[in-house]
């Protein structure tokens, strides 16, 4: 009963026996008592105003009135606690659902046939370019960095102007890893097309199987994404495709990483 509950414990030694029972009825009973005159009261405890009056103030407030003002807004802090406790559980539940069936349905989509062509590409490749801009970047990042951790030549650059220079200056004999939420950033569907017309072979990981990066992909890997937006912030998660990523390399890592 936070501050009210704190007062009654601090002075409950200096309450009559008559005055513990007023007090420990309105610490029981506070939205009651909150909407109660001092004369309600009194009749529903079958004792006096004066009472009541005198529990108030040992409890250390000017009289019933500032109790009841106390009282009210415990009720109010307690109610709007209540209600965002009730949202932020609805939300995590919503999300922790959603997040699930995501992933389900991209293991599910996955085949070894398609895994163990990726892998191969990985190996073969000379030089591996990771090209992913905006939501999307922590993720190239990740995997160029595993990549390079399993002896692969392996870069995710920042700077759109070296991904475009990148994306032309490849050639057939190596691997450029897209990822891409939408699979139509103009960036992306940039790079691709440059990438496409060096004859450099494409993995795309992106949620849009119909998008214009995923055509242009030699080794396509979806996984479905809701997206979520609050305003013109993008929140939406992006953990199924950090997931195909993760399959992926530790697939090429089990078969060529000795």
């Amino acid at each position: 009963m936070d501050t009210l509950f704190l007062k009654f414990q601090k002075r409950k030694h200096q309450l009559s026996g008559l005055e513990n029972q007023v007090a420990e009825y309105i610490i029981g009973n506070p939205q009651q008592v909150a909407d109660m005159t001092i004369d309600e009261l009194a009749n529903r405890l079958y004792i006096s105003t004066a009472t009541i009056s005198r529990t108030a103030k040992h409890l250390g407030f000017k009289g019933f009135q500032e109790l009841k003002f106390s009282l009210e807004q415990h009720v109010a802090k307690q109610q709007a606690a209540a209600a965002v406790q009730g949202h932020s559980t609805q939300d995590l539940i919503w999300f922790k659902e959603t997040l699930q069936k995501q992933l389900d349905q991209t293991f599910d989509g996955l085949d070894t046939n398609r895994l163990d062509l990726a892998a191969a590409a990985i190996a073969k490749a000379g030089m591996i370019e990771v090209l992913s801009v905006g939501g999307s970047l922590t993720l190239g990042i990740d995997a160029a960095r595993k990549l390079t951790a399993l002896g692969k030549l392996a870069n995710a650059r920042i700077d759109w102007d070296e991904l475009r220079s990148v994306s032309r200056a490849l050639t057939a004999d190596d691997l450029a890893i897209l990822i891409s939420l939408s699979g139509e950033t103009i960036h992306i569907v940039e790079y691709a097309t440059n990438l496409s017309e060096k004859k450099v072979p494409i993995l795309a990981v992106t949620g849009s199987p119909d998008s214009p990066l995923a055509k242009m992909a030699t080794y396509l890997f979806t996984a479905p994404v809701l997206p979520i937006y609050f305003g013109e912030a993008d929140l939406t998660s992006r953990t199924a495709l950090a997931a195909l990523l993760d399959v992926l390399l530790i697939h090429y890592a089990d078969i060529y990483h000795h």
